[in-house]
């Protein structure tokens, strides 16, 4: 294994920082605090575990080619579009990487590094999960995994208890629900539709909330329930409900690929400290 004595070029490259960016930034009664402080400051703060991760990346890597790991293009190439596809355009997508000194190579050659590092563990550790341990793991978070109920809601939010408390007595009176959401909600997109939330899962709320919501009926709503930093009604307008979970191929291949994720997370970090005991590694100081 080849020695690793990469930080005296650090130092070197934040020494020259320091010099280039030396401008005063703030003063503490007279004091001058500088971005060269700064610049000091975050690399002996954060340096020790940079050079950390580049040893270890440099160990996994080298044990990939050791072991002859194959780089899975099309994966890679999936996951970089993946990538680009939450930007408007390919323009918007690179003037967002230029930002942080990024380039669409650069990302395309830490997706490879990624994908190298991921299948050396599998590989390395003998990760493999057969159908039979994946239907032993359904079986035991069956419930978990099926859908559960469901109920689509409107909702009226308020700063007060007193507006909540008001909007009832308007509901109780005979008011519609959407519109009196419409015209009394003070968050612009509850009034935009008329306060249609959509439908929420069973799990997702506040216990206290959801016991309350999932005991209405169609068309019954509750009083004022204090949300956040205002009050809240809420009501059912239809629900769904829960669906057992069923093993199916599709299930199959995402609880596969779950469970090989958490696997590789669990022993990354067994492999490379076997690795560090088997290499020769130097820090100059």
């Amino acid at each position: 294994m080849k020695k690793i004595m990469l930080f005296t070029a650090l130092m070197a490259l934040a020494n020259g920082l320091v010099c280039a960016q030396d401008r005063v930034i703030a003063t503490v009664n007279g004091d001058k605090i500088t971005s060269g402080d700064i610049t000091k400051k975050l690399w002996w703060q954060y340096s020790a575990q940079g050079l950390s991760d580049i040893i270890d990346e440099k160990l996994l890597l080298g044990e990939a080619a050791r072991l002859k790991i194959p780089y899975d293009v099309k994966e890679a190439d999936k996951r970089f579009e993946a990538l680009a596809a939450g930007y408007k355009d390919k323009k918007e997508f690179d003037a967002n990487l230029k930002t942080v000194g990024w380039t669409a190579s650069d990302v395309k050659e830490l997706i490879k590094r990624q994908l190298l590092i991921k299948d050396t563990v599998i590989t390395a550790k003998a990760i493999n999960f057969t159908d039979a341990d994946i239907k032993t793991f359904f079986e035991q978070n069956k419930e978990k995994l099926g859908k559960a109920a469901s109920v689509k809601l409107r909702q009226i939010f308020v700063g007060t208890q007193t507006e909540a408390d008001d909007a009832y007595v308007a509901l109780s009176a005979g008011a519609d629900f959407a519109k009196l959401s419409g015209l009394k909600s003070t968050d612009e997109n509850l009034r935009k539709k008329e306060g249609d939330i959509g439908y929420i899962s069973k799990g997702l709320l506040l216990p206290e909330i959801e016991k309350e919501i999932f005991a209405l009926k169609p068309g019954q709503y509750t009083k004022a329930i204090a949300t956040g930093n205002g009050y809240s009604l809420f009501k059912h307008e239809t629900s769904k409900p829960g669906e057992p979970a069923k093993l199916d191929d599709a299930l199959k291949a995402d609880l596969k690929i779950a469970l090989t994720n958490q696997a590789v997370t669990q022993k990354l970090p067994e492999l490379v400290g076997e690795l560090r005991k088997k290499a020769n590694i130097e820090v100059n100081r």
